[in-house]
């Protein structure tokens, strides 16, 4: 796919809000979503128009922007989940007091389906209704049977799972850090302030039951001085953690498929939506049958150069390299086109969406 090379920024005159960034946004079809301040937003892509928003009904001051919503199944119906940080303010000897707020809505017509606040957790050594302050939230995943929230803060992660059925916390995890939600599991990463670079310790690779809380697999032990973790597709999680034995790993087992060539780097991977995991670190790109983790392709090679990978989809990498925007075979590797236009950072079948330099998002069309 090409794309028009003078794109429209995506900016809207009927909310104050616009997307933080094409990394915080999702595509489907001919929609983009993402979330602000304000609530859930979609815009159509052809026209550029808002077609909708849903506002969070808690009556607290919300924060939103910045965190991506996702596109998930429940009760055999697509729905698109959003996550906010709400504070409810005090009533006379009532304090004011943090919550989360899970949002979701009918991608089609942004009619709101469930509107949950769940309380934060509470700090174990207070022994009261102190709860923890948490810097960061985000959405790991959702389906049927949980939707997987991860909370950072001063005091490390926690990991918490909500029931969606009965609209509460099922049950939360301190110092565990969610990476995927896959077949009824949330796999994991278990060790003090995981997510920070320069504090070393010891990390396990756990798959966690969602609605029982049973383990259902774990890695060995290891100490390293990171633990890192992403969705690389279907059934596959990509572990980064400095250890020779992380790479790609099965979901269902923990088996470690691949073996990163390089543990010294990390790789961040996606997934094309059909059949190819891409994963990238500085100078280095490789693709992988997502069924199988065989490694597709890899560069350099025979006197070709990496791109610098913006995404994949749908069969086709997308990136940039010296000579400008290139598009590459997802299977083979091959240059499928020299001149696309642009290197979108999201595809649709309608076009791509391009981070701008201290501009917002801005839509690029697809063109012949």
């Amino acid at each position: 796919m090409g794309f028009a090379p003078d794109g429209r920024p995506l900016s809207f005159s009927q909310t104050p809000e616009e997307p933080k960034g094409a990394n915080n946004m999702i595509v489907s079809g001919r929609t983009a979503y993402f979330q602000s301040d304000g609530g859930l937003h979609a815009v159509d892509l052809p026209s550029g128009e808002l077609s909708w928003t849903a506002r969070p009904g808690s009556g607290g001051k919300v924060s939103g922007g910045g965190i991506q919503p996702l596109l998930a199944t429940m009760g055999g119906r697509p729905y698109l989940v959003g996550l906010f940080d709400v504070t409810i303010p005090g009533q006379g000897t009532t304090p004011a007091k943090k919550v989360v707020e899970v949002l979701a809505a009918d991608p089609a017509t942004g009619r709101v389906v469930r509107d949950d606040t769940l309380p934060l957790p509470v700090r174990p050594a207070q022994g009261d209704d102190d709860a923890e302050q948490f810097t960061q939230q985000w959405l790991v995943g959702a389906d049927d049977k949980a939707i997987v929230i991860m909370l950072n803060g001063t005091d490390g992660d926690v990991t918490l799972v909500e029931d969606p059925a009965a609209h509460r916390i099922r049950w939360f995890e301190r110092d565990m850090t969610a990476f995927a939600v896959t077949d009824g599991q949330v796999i994991a990463g278990t060790g003090r302030d995981i997510n920070n670079l320069m504090r070393s310790g010891y990390y396990t690779l756990h798959s966690i039951d969602t609605v029982t809380r049973a383990e259902r697999w774990r890695t060995r032990e290891i100490y390293t001085g990171s633990y890192k973790g992403q969705p690389a597709g279907p059934g596959l999680v990509a572990i980064n953690s400095g250890d020779d034995t992380e790479g790609l790993v099965d979901a269902a087992t923990g088996k470690t498929r691949f073996s990163w060539p390089d543990h010294k780097v990390n790789y961040d991977c996606v997934y094309d939506e059909r059949s190819v995991t891409v994963c990238t670190t500085t100078g280095t790109v490789m693709a992988f049958d997502t069924a199988t983790a065989k490694l597709l392709w890899r560069l350099p090679a025979d006197g070709r150069i990496a791109p610098t990978v913006t995404t994949a989809w749908h069969g086709a990498v997308y990136g940039t390299t010296p000579n400008g925007p290139v598009v590459i075979d997802a299977r083979s590797g091959q240059d499928r086109g020299t001149s696309p236009g642009a290197a979108p950072s999201l595809v649709g079948p309608y076009g791509g969406i391009v981070n701008e330099d201290d501009q917002p998002p801005a839509f690029h069309p697809a063109a012949a």
